[in-house]
Formats: structure tokens, sequence, C-alpha cells
């Protein structure tokens, strides 16, 4: 399972330096913050699968309910970056750059947010299920 996690990690990091280098944008200082976004967020994915597999290790059935809410919370921030890095074309047509990077800057920046809330979370229900025992 770890190694797993690990592989797919992998193939995330080389699609996503893959989808930068194929993406030719002259001196935009734009597309270079909401790569910055990207960038300083893409490392939280290991975060994510780490925390889902260690909130599934100490999972009970007092706890079961919290714990996949919490889950489902950290698949839907993953889905998420998966979706924007999937979606994440600028137009050819100069004219429409801007308002897409734009656009986009704001999209990424929510994925960030959704992801660091639900990393939050899962570790403080961690923290909390550890006092516990």
């Amino acid at each position: 399972m770890r190694i797993l996690s690990v592989l797919t990690f992998l193939l995330l990091i080389f699609a996503c330096k893959e989808k930068q280098t194929d993406i030719v944008i002259n001196n935009s200082p734009l597309y270079d913050k909401v790569m910055a976004i990207h960038d300083k967020v893409m490392p939280e994915m290991t975060t994510i699968h780490a925390l889902k597999r260690d909130l599934k290790a100490i999972e009970k059935p007092e706890t079961k309910d919290i714990i996949i809410k919490n889950i489902i919370a950290l698949d839907n921030a993953d889905e998420a970056m998966m979706r924007w890095m999937a979606d994440f074309k600028v137009p050819e047509d100069k004219s429409q750059e801007a308002e897409y990077l734009k656009k986009e800057k704001e999209v990424i920046q929510s994925v960030s947010d959704q992801m660091y809330a639900s990393i939050h979370q899962a570790q403080k229900l961690l923290d909390s299920l550890k006092t516990l025992k």
C-alpha cells in the first residue's frame, strides 16, 4: 500500500512537471503567481495520503463516522487538485490569457484553501484520538 502511494505521488509530480514545461508563457507574472500557489500546495498531496492512511489505521466503531467524514474531505481536496491540474490549459489566444489566468488563480487558491483546511482538520482529529488512547 505504501509503495502504491509513493508511486502515485511520483506520477503526480512528473505529470505536473510535464504540464508546466508544455506551457510556454512569455514572462507572465500572473502565470508565475498561479504556479507559485500550485507549487506550494502540491507537496501536501503526500500529507493528504498519509493522513488518510493514519485515519484508516485507527478507525474503530465509535470513531468510524468522524473518520469517514475527514477521509471524504481529504479525498475531495485531492480530487480538486487533480481536476485543476487536468483542466489547466492556458488559451493560445493571447487576448484571453490574462482573464483565464486571473480566474485560474482564484480556482487554485480555493483548491489550496480546501487542501489546507482538510489537512488541518484531519490532523486535529488524529491528535485528539491519539490522546484518548
